[in-house]
């Protein structure tokens, strides 16, 4: 990943902003129940280690090209956003087929419960990751 953030460098303007925006594993993904006006947290969904991984190898991408002077830190922070699914149903097959997630879920209600609302709209809370990074030249460094 450093050799495309050197590339990334190269070709933007000086003082050119990039935006580095990637999933957050630091945080857990939550699984949870629609309410009429609010959520509630059902579960807890993992990362598989190869996206914990690669998250970190991202991480320390960044780091590097900050360290080494092509990019200064501008800004960094963390948003959430949420998933719809209209049935229980409908999370645990989008799990089954994505590749970041664990497909168990660790579960914060009994089964009775999610059961009892598995036919009700859930959504899925992630976490997302942003820095946005200025292009340094030669005489910023």
């Amino acid at each position: 990943m450093v050799d495309a953030l050197e590339e990334i460098h190269r070709v933007l303007a000086p003082r050119g902003i990039l935006v580095d925006a990637r999933p957050d594993s630091r945080v857990p993904t939550l699984a949870e129940l629609r309410k009429q006006r609010s959520f509630q947290r059902y579960g807890l969904i993992g990362t598989h280690k190869l996206e914990l991984t690669m998250d970190r190898s991202s991480d320390l991408a960044i780091a590097e090209v900050v360290r080494n002077g092509l990019f200064r830190r501008r800004r960094a922070g963390r948003f959430f956003y949420r998933v719809p699914f209209e049935t229980l149903a409908d999370l645990r097959e989008y799990l089954w087929e994505h590749g970041r997630f664990m497909r168990r879920v660790k579960w914060v209600v009994d089964a009775k419960t999610r059961r009892l609302h598995a036919n009700e709209p859930f959504a899925m809370r992630r976490g997302v990751r942003f820095e946005i990074l200025e292009r340094l030249s030669r005489d910023q460094r």
